[in-house]
């Protein structure tokens, strides 16, 4: 018997998700620099409108008896802006890392997860929602979109264990943030990573005329390069092809240092002849120069504290989220509870 033809959307989504070069990742989800600029300029303009007064925080006076001085951090500081604020950045990388290592999560749908926050914080200020269920939320649809599926009261339960006072025990806050992040995210979801990339570039370097094996502690170099990508803006930039290379490319300048000239030179070779984007490949690794140079300065207790001013402390003249929807802001004064909900002013 035969079977019916498949639908005009079907084939079209079926290509999709099979071929980057015919994805939704690369016709709406890549930037230029330039493009990208622009569009975290319209968040920044809106955030200033929203906020101008900025964040107030508690600081501690000194001496024993002093009490607690109010400190101002204006909204055109980087501070708790995703784009600018390299300490907010990495926080949130380790939080999504942190939760999915407690559920065993795969890697490509944590990868998956870390693309959607990447791609949400383009529209939406951290001001706006809850960070900790917005993470909760990218690992709960990564995993439906990746087929390995949690189940949502483990997936809440877990965060709970890790970030009590800021999850809702409640699991429909999760399935509600849900569709708000898919309405962000346009309904594009599927991602494509440099993993895969990087295992088709290795196998091409083993065989004739380069003849060049990498070490697995070469490859588990590249996969850990990978995994630090995502604090970067290279996913919203560059296909994985060039990610990938620009991962074995310092892999490989690594080794070379360490003596293994031939094997620079090879590389080098196959690069050339690989016809691969040069100036993209640079400029990823410039870009992997910046995060490590910010990675020197981390501070995670000053992103922690900022984040706890921001979403349990009442806030004069301020308003916060509870991570529901984006412009839901409550009344001036009002704080996050534990339990996601929005109080009035306490003063």
């Amino acid at each position: 018997m035969l079977q019916r033809p498949r639908s005009t959307a079907t084939l079209r989504s079926s290509n999709m998700s099979a071929s980057y070069w015919d994805s939704s990742q690369r016709n709406k989800w890549q930037y230029s620099r330039e493009s990208l600029a622009r569009t975290r300029q319209k968040l920044w303009m809106m955030e200033c409108q929203l906020y101008p007064q900025g964040t107030n925080i508690l600081m501690e006076g000194g001496g024993k008896d002093a009490q607690p001085v109010t400190k101002n951090i204006p909204i055109t500081h980087r501070d708790l802006h995703y784009d600018r604020d390299y300490n907010l950045r990495i926080y949130c990388y380790f939080l999504i890392m942190k939760l999915g290592r407690r559920l065993n999560v795969r890697q490509y749908a944590l990868a998956t997860a870390h693309v959607y926050l990447a791609r949400f914080c383009l529209k939406a200020s951290i001001r706006e929602v809850n960070l900790y269920l917005l993470v909760t939320t990218c690992i709960y649809l990564a995993c439906k979109v990746e087929e390995c599926p949690q189940h949502i009261r483990t997936l809440v339960n877990e965060a709970r264990s890790l970030w009590p006072e800021f999850v809702p025990p409640d699991p429909t806050k999760v399935t509600e943030f849900e569709f708000y992040l898919i309405e962000e995210l346009q309904s594009y979801m599927i991602v494509h990573y440099p993993y895969r990339a990087m295992e088709q570039i290795a196998a091409a370097l083993r065989r004739p005329p380069y003849n060049l094996a990498l070490s697995p502690d070469d490859l588990q170099n590249s996969w850990s390069l990978i995994n630090d990508s995502y604090i970067t803006d290279v996913h919203l930039l560059y296909p994985p092809h060039v990610i990938a290379m620009a991962c074995l490319f310092i892999t490989v300048c690594l080794r070379s240092a360490a003596g293994a000239r031939d094997l620079q030179e090879t590389f080098n070779r196959f690069m050339a002849d690989s016809q691969v984007d040069l100036h993209e490949v640079m400029d990823t690794i410039q870009d992997f120069i910046t995060l490590y140079d910010h990675w020197d300065k981390y501070n995670e207790p000053w992103i922690k504290f900022l984040l706890h001013n921001l979403y349990l402390r009442p806030h004069a003249g301020g308003t916060t989220v509870g991570g529901v929807a984006a412009g839901s802001a409550g009344p001036a004064g009002s704080a996050l509870t534990p339990n996601g909900t929005i109080t009035g002013s306490t003063s």
